[in-house]
């Protein structure tokens, strides 16, 4: 999911808005790279190493998009429309069953450690 790359001789007699979209589309691109590295499903750009899931920063990227399409509505081309769509549907399903194993795991986790011992002292009058 590499964003497009915009040489100088692409774009040279290129209109205006065949430049926006090209830089929306890789805005949109860009912002789903960012988070689905901070799921730990893409390595990092610069380490080639995958980070440790930070779902709540992943987040982050996830609700700008969708800032973006609530703001953007109306005035995007079918393909960006499109674009938009799948990258969100994509993040949004990776995101929430990271979250739901995170979740599972915490359960048993908590599950199989020892309760505290019941305190023997009775409470300060």
């Amino acid at each position: 999911m590499n964003p497009p790359p915009l040489p100088e001789d692409a774009l040279s007699g290129a209109s205006l808005e065949k430049i926006h979209s090209a830089l929306f589309e890789q805005l949109i691109t860009g912002h789903a790279q960012m988070s689905l590295m901070l799921m730990g499903k893409l390595p990092n750009l610069h380490s080639g190493e995958l980070e440790e899931p930070n779902l709540e920063a992943s987040k982050i990227f996830i609700d700008q998009l969708e800032m973006l399409e609530a703001k953007t509505k109306g005035n995007r081309s079918k393909e960006e429309d499109q674009l938009l769509a799948d990258v969100l549907l994509r993040l949004r399903t990776d995101w929430l069953g990271m979250m739901t194993a995170q979740t599972t795991e915490d359960a048993a986790a908590a599950a199989a450690a020892p309760a505290a011992p019941a305190s023997t002292t009775p409470p300060a009058a």
